[in-house]
């Protein structure tokens, strides 16, 4: 059965704890420096993220949910920076500057997507700015449904106790991501969601998933909690409910590419689906998808409702021709090994018509499999407009995976597939249209491996917005 996915557009999130600054460096490396055996690296892009608290908060805002974050900053440029970053994730913000202290900010270089080293800069907030935090904190909890504490700790939360009395007092329900062995102080909170090195280091060694079910229960009931979730990495989601009911939901995770930022995903998420559906399971299944997601990018990254809606499709099975990048890697390599020609196309297919037919015909014509990398909704809209798709991504690929000339069927939420063609190495690319195939973003990316690129003719008077545009002006 599928979780179905809530509409988060009603929900107000208050996230308070600590915020940083995630900055990212990345170049080519191409030699090892006469100074010392280091990689030199040619730096050609430059990106600034919110991180920490600030991470979970735009998380909830992607989401389509509201936003509010209380933290300290430094006052100096990093925090000036992650303000106008927020503000333009639509997050408001009550930030207090300490002019003694630093803005947390981690600095990461990377290479060919690897991090090579990270440079952390921080310095300790004034008890009297942390004090002051903890009264707006306070303050803030009134207007908004649900807590978030976000906890690394850095300071911000060092009144934890206080603030966590004072949301019970109201009714609030209390999600926190702990840090350090000292649980303590998360009594009487709705939830908590420790990794497993994190619970671990506070119940003492765990090795089998009874111990993890005994240990977990005696320690939810010790801090009063309604749930304890602890994400468990490839062994998936346990979920320790105050009933006793113990769930463990498999890992969803086929590749990781980055773990950086998984964590404030996991508890925006299932904090936002429990505030609309009550359900820690489904709240708990919905998180596991997006986290799943998440990893799959670099860096602090968000995941929208369309991939999460996507990924839980993807598990579910109902889309049988639905593959992921991993489990496609393998059976393109499993083919080719065989000698057989892999061949890939793309596109949004939003209305399909004969020249879609014609082209995914030709194209499967050129080898033995083909590939459709299909264009997510949210891909569309900033295509095509935001009037687009006309029909959502699960209505599309219903309809092309009766067509037997497609074999693998795989989602992608960029505007291009360059990066799953640089993954997936198909012997052929097909574009259907009237190009020049050396004027093609992908040719490049299809001949850096010595693969083929192959245009399909294109068919006159087949076009999606010509038929949309003739409908609406019916």
């Amino acid at each position: 059965m599928i979780t179905p996915l809530v509409d988060f557009s009603s929900v107000d999130i208050l996230v308070a704890g600590d915020l940083m600054l995630d900055r990212y460096w990345r170049g080519c490396t191409q030699r090892i420096s006469p100074e010392a055996p280091v990689p030199v690296v040619l730096i050609n892009d430059l990106e600034e993220r919110p991180g920490g608290a600030g991470n979970v908060a735009r998380s909830i805002t992607a989401l389509g949910g509201s936003c509010s974050i209380a933290a300290l900053l430094g006052d100096d440029e990093s925090g000036s920076k992650l303000e106008e970053l927020l503000d333009k994730d639509n997050v408001s913000t009550h930030c207090l500057k300490d002019s003694s202290a630093r803005t947390v900010a981690k600095l990461r270089v990377l290479s060919r997507n690897q991090q090579l080293i990270r440079l952390d800069f921080e310095a300790d907030f004034s008890k009297k700015c942390i004090d002051q935090l903890t009264d707006l904190i306070i303050g803030e909890i009134e207007r908004h449904d649900v807590l978030i504490l976000s906890d690394y700790n850095k300071g911000a939360l060092s009144n934890i106790e206080k603030i966590i009395n004072k949301a019970n007092s109201m009714g609030t329900h209390i999600f926190v991501d702990p840090k350090g062995n000292n649980f303590e102080k998360y009594k009487n909170v709705t939830a908590i969601t420790p990794n497993q090195a994190e619970f671990s280091a506070v119940v003492g060694t765990v090795e089998t998933d009874q111990e993890i079910a005994d240990k977990g229960l005696k320690l939810l009931k010790e801090l009063n909690l309604t749930a304890l979730i602890i994400t468990r990495s490839e062994k998936g989601v346990t979920l320790i409910e105050k009933s006793g009911e113990i769930t463990d939901i498999p890992a969803r995770t086929k590749e990781v590419f980055d773990v950086t930022g998984a964590g404030d995903t996991f508890i925006s998420v299932l904090a936002a689906s429990y505030t609309v559906n009550s359900s820690f399971k489904d709240s708990v299944n919905i998180a596991n998808a997006a986290a799943s997601v998440v990893v799959g990018k670099l860096g602090a990254a968000t995941v929208s409702k369309n991939e999460i809606e996507n990924e839980l499709y993807r598990s579910s099975q109902v889309l049988k021709k639905v593959i992921d990048q991993e489990d496609l890697i393998k059976e393109v390599t499993s083919c080719q090994k065989e000698g057989k020609k892999i061949v890939m196309t793309n596109g949004c297919f939003d209305l399909l018509h004969k020249g879609h037919i014609a082209c995914l015909r030709d194209a499967r014509a050129q080898g033995d499999k083909l590939i459709l990398a299909i264009n997510d909704d949210q891909s569309i809209k900033r295509l095509k407009g935001k009037d687009r798709p006309i029909c959502t991504l699960n209505n599309r690929i219903a309809v092309l995976e009766e067509l037997n000339c497609i074999d693998w069927i795989i989602p992608f939420s960029e505007d291009t597939p360059l990066q799953l063609i640089e993954k997936i190495k198909p012997d052929i690319y097909v574009k259907g249209g009237d190009y020049k195939k050396e004027e093609l973003d992908e040719y490049a990316i299809v001949k850096s491996y010595n693969g083929e690129v192959y245009i399909s003719p294109y068919i006159e008077g087949n076009s999606t917005t010509d038929v949309i545009q003739s409908i609406r002006n019916s």
